[in-house]
């Protein structure tokens, strides 16, 4: 390759298109990272131009960076044409400056600046058919996602999207920068003077042997480095240009949505952020590929599988966008039914191994896993993890563990499920099991949970007790989750922590309560309030919190097992006083209602629902 450093007029003073190619990312550059600090290396350099007009010293030219240059023949056009490998952020942002200072001379009526400007931002149409291609008046031609925004703009149209935006930033820094000055029209003409001769840029030409694509991979845009997604990006795009394939119409048709701000707002799993593309893109490759890779090494794995496999580019882009609605779905799903509540329980619980084994799941055709069979799998799932969660059990394995389960269901997708639950329930050692009834039961009944687990994970199971309590007779049918519509619940001890206070021991206890310290924070002793009731109840005698209870909680977890007796007590006058006993009976009945939330392998297998409704549709 060669290199060389030259000004803006080699850059922008010729007829010439530097066009970016499809599969590059769209513009990313911001005010804060990007813009504000070009901004200051331009003025701080046409201030010292103006300096040395007055004492004599020689300006040093002021380095913008390097970009890389690929020769692309367009037979249709008398303007030479340069594919953009690196640096189009640069080459953007510096004409939507220049577009901006243009617009700053215009309204100053300043038409020599306009003339020089103009120059550097449009081509001498006699070059080309304006009729026929009239983006070849730009001297940049952005990415696909760019191009209409980017039109409207040059074209004086404006818009509200990022490259508007950026005009607008340097069109009022420039004007009000021209405003300090008692000679605002010289200080503009020194500030085109600067643009042409003193901001200068390395560039890079590749030669006919030079590989673009490893220069894209090796090289970052400056303050903004590439994701994952732009690499495996580039990588598909090329490798179906190479094809020979309308890569053209496979950006519209598969990949335009990759390029929207959606898909680039970073998301945080385990300790890595990361954007939510590469997020997905790293699930989908995981479900493809059942092998184990680390984030960092997620476009090298896509890469050499694409490399060792033999489906056609089309049917890559295809999967990918088909996946990707999957996901979408997920992700958006609403709160309610046993997919809505799974997927809730997964985001509360930070849990996105299963990820890979879920887009398995729902990339299957009905008529291979219909939902009944869908749904006793995620039964399975959403059981494993919430009782190991109860239990507080480590969670280091799940990546490997999800893994398997994806190669048990791709061996036997018709019946997912089965396989997915026996597979579970052979899981062995701490880090693997799926616990057992009776240890789901002794956590619930026994354990502290509010004190030995996170809160999320006690709030949860409330919150599935208080559904699992509802009817098609209870007025609202889904309990407010989590933040959910600004109705968040909180976790209230009914005999409080600090219960010395106003509850005293039992006559018959030979410990004198000491008990309770542990007591309390066990499941018979919890419920759900508003976050405004919680405080108000505080350590309030028996009497006083049943009463505010009475007249301010709908909850049937409150009503059903608490104010009222749970179906298996037969403690007369229940209400009268709130004990150990009836603790130990509400977080007895409690338990059994878990049981049959999160069922253990055989009562899942047991189930009648796919026998019997195998083979109809999901609705």
């Amino acid at each position: 390759m060669r290199a060389d450093t030259v000004d803006l007029r080699r850059i922008f003073g010729r007829d010439v298109r530097y066009t970016v190619p499809l599969f590059q990312r769209p513009y990313v550059w911001n005010r804060d990272d990007n813009w504000t600090a070009l901004w200051e290396d331009i003025r701080r350099t046409v201030e010292r131009t103006e300096h040395s007009a007055q004492t004599g010293d020689t300006v040093t030219p002021h380095f913008l960076g390097a970009v890389v240059f690929d020769e692309t023949p367009y037979p249709s056009s008398s303007l030479e044409t340069r594919q953009v490998i690196d640096g189009q952020q640069r080459l953007t942002t510096l004409q939507l400056f220049l577009f901006a200072a243009r617009l700053s001379a215009t309204a100053r009526d300043h038409e020599r600046s306009v003339r020089l400007l103009s120059k550097f931002l449009e081509n001498d149409e006699d070059l080309f058919d304006s009729s026929q291609n009239p983006d070849h008046l730009y001297k940049v031609w952005p990415t696909n996602a760019d191009r209409d925004e980017f039109r409207s703009v040059m074209l004086g149209e404006g818009g509200d999207g990022r490259l508007a935006e950026a005009v607008a930033y340097f069109q009022q820094e420039i004007d009000a920068w021209l405003a300090e000055s008692p000679e605002p029209h010289e200080r503009l003409g020194t500030l085109v003077q600067t643009m042409r001769e003193q901001l200068r840029l390395v560039i890079i030409d590749l030669e006919e042997h030079d590989d673009a694509q490893v220069v894209f991979e090796t090289l970052n845009s400056r303050g903004t480095p590439l994701e994952h997604a732009d690499l495996i990006k580039n990588l598909l795009f090329r490798n179906a240009e190479h094809a020979g394939a309308d890569v053209d119409r496979l950006y519209k048709a598969y990949w335009t949505p990759f390029d929207q701000d959606e898909w680039r707002t970073e998301q945080t799993t385990g300790r890595i952020t990361r954007s939510r593309l590469d997020v997905f893109l790293n699930y989908w490759l995981t479900m493809r590929t059942r092998h184990e890779f680390t984030a960092s090494a997620l476009f090298k794995e896509f890469e050499y599988w694409l490399s060792s496999t033999a489906i056609p580019m089309e049917d890559v882009f295809a999967e990918l966008a088909r996946y990707a609605e999957i996901y979408d779905r997920l992700d958006q799903h609403p709160l309610h039914g046993i997919e809505g509540r799974f997927l809730y329980r997964m985001k509360v619980m930070q849990t996105s191994t299963p990820m890979p084994l879920l887009l398995f799941l729902y990339g299957l055709d009905d008529a291979v896993l219909p939902t009944e069979r869908l749904h006793q799998a995620i039964r399975a799932i959403d059981s494993y993890l919430v009782r190991r969660a109860i239990l507080n059990l480590s969670s280091r394995d799940y990546n490997n563990i999800f893994r398997e389960l994806v190669t048990v269901a791709f061996q036997q997708p018709e019946r997912a499920d089965e396989a997915i639950i026996e597979a579970l329930a052979a899981m062995q050692g701490h880090h693997r099991q799926w616990p057992t009834d009776t240890e789901f039961r002794t956590a619930l009944e026994e354990g502290p949970i509010y004190t030995r687990l996170y809160r999320h994970r006690v709030r949860i199971l409330l919150e599935a007790l208080e559904d699992e309590l509802r009817s098609d007779h209870t007025e609202q049918l889904t309990v407010p989750v989590g933040d959910h519509l600004g109705a968040k619940l909180t976790i209230e001890h009914v005999m409080p922590q600090s219960w010395r206070d106003n509850w005293p021991p039992l006559d018959d206890d030979p410990s004198e309560g000491y008990d309770r310290d542990e007591l309390v924070h066990t499941l018979g002793n919890l419920t759900l309030v508003t976050a405004r009731l919680n405080p108000a109840l505080g350590n309030m005698a028996w009497d006083d919190k049943r009463q505010w209870l009475s007249e301010h909680s709908l909850l049937r977890l409150t009503h059903g097992t608490l104010l009222n007796p749970p179906p298996t007590s037969d403690i007369s006058r229940w209400a009268s006083a709130w004990d150990e006993h009836r603790i130990h009976i509400r977080g007895a009945h409690l338990a059994s209602l878990a049981l049959g939330i999160w069922p253990h392998a055989d009562d899942l297998l047991a189930s009648p629902v796919v026998a019997e409704r195998e083979g109809k549709g999901r609705g």
